[in-house]
């Protein structure tokens, strides 16, 4: 468009300098040359004028004609394509339910998109820059370009109907940010955040986020059980990571007039035949993991079960703890 301008005000400038036309005729002058319309001259032109036409018609058809194509290729583009690409998407996150936000596709972000691809699991990503939007279309995730701690852009994403958000942005007050927003638009939303700094961690816990992850200090943790006890970490990595073993370790939650709601674990394997083992009952809104669990151990609504066995038998519990 600069380019245009520029041409335009060399064009009716040279008319009038060189063949004394008033700023309109000038003007008029300057459209049919670049446009090669073919009006014909308003006056006879001079020797000079004559040169300088064929100058502007060299310099300004061109630009014209690429100008032209760049506008129609950035409309197409970006306009309607980008228009129609929107509307897909809003309309694919519309039908989402149960899935994931993950807030920042930076190195912790985007390893967590791996994983929950490998998984199988929708979920939609935020971020605000250009590179992350574009890793995610060319590895086909749904994604939204915009502020995370927006109540708009949140929205946007689903989060009334999300399982759960990852704040995993760069800076601590932007994950506080977005858990507070989470929290205040989806109370039942699960808000794991990331925390850089120590003293951080209990504010992102006070603002809502019911998990907080250090990669500093859960990196720490790691080293120090991979050097004391490695074959233990390996075998859980295994049991938790890998889709094609046998056995593997799971979570599930107990849903209220469930099958299983109101009878003890002794009961329901009875009943049901259960083939997964049920090594932990965890109370509503408790935190602690390790709860051990016995046959009179009674399973109530609210409750999660961890439970090892196969695929089949996992599907099995499932079913009978949902509604």
């Amino acid at each position: 468009m600069i380019i245009l301008v520029v041409i335009y005000i060399i064009g009716f400038t040279g008319y009038m300098l060189i063949e004394d036309m008033t700023l309109l005729d000038a003007v008029f002058m300057t459209t049919i040359t670049i446009t090669t319309v073919g009006y014909g001259v308003i006056k006879e032109l001079s020797s000079a004028g004559v040169i300088f036409t064929i100058i502007l018609i060299i310099i300004g058809t061109g630009s014209a004609a690429y100008i032209i194509i760049n506008l129609a290729d950035f409309l197409l583009s970006e306009f309607l394509f980008g228009r129609f690409q929107r509307r897909r998407v809003k309309k694919m996150i519309s039908k989402l339910k149960n899935h994931y936000i993950i807030c920042g596709l930076g190195r912790v972000g985007n390893n967590i998109a791996l994983e929950l691809d490998k998984d199988n699991s929708d979920f939609i990503v935020i971020d605000n820059a250009d590179e992350p939007i574009e890793i995610c279309k060319n590895n086909n995730w749904l994604s939204i370009q915009g502020d995370a701690s927006t109540d708009e852009v949140l929205l946007e994403a689903g989060i009334k109907t999300a399982k759960a958000i990852f704040a995993a942005l760069h800076t601590d007050p932007e994950n506080v940010y977005i858990t507070l927003s989470s929290k205040a638009l989806n109370p039942d939303i699960f808000v794991v955040a990331r925390s850089k700094a120590m003293e951080t961690t209990s504010k992102l816990e006070k603002a809502g986020a019911d998990r907080v992850v250090s990669p500093q200090i859960i990196g720490g943790k790691r080293m120090v059980a991979l050097a004391k006890q490695p074959t233990v970490v390996d075998f859980l990595d295994t049991l938790l990571g890998t889709e094609e073993l046998e056995v593997s370790l799971a979570e599930i939650g107990v849903e209220p007039g469930s099958k299983i709601d109101g009878k003890t674990i002794k009961e329901a394997s009875q009943l049901y035949q259960l083939g997964a083992l049920i090594v932990s009952v965890i109370e509503k809104g408790q935190k602690v993991i390790i709860n051990k669990a016995s046959g009179n151990t009674l399973i109530k609504d609210g409750h999660r079960l961890i439970v090892v066995g196969t695929k089949e038998q996992i599907q099995q519990l499932s079913e009978l703890s949902i509604t």
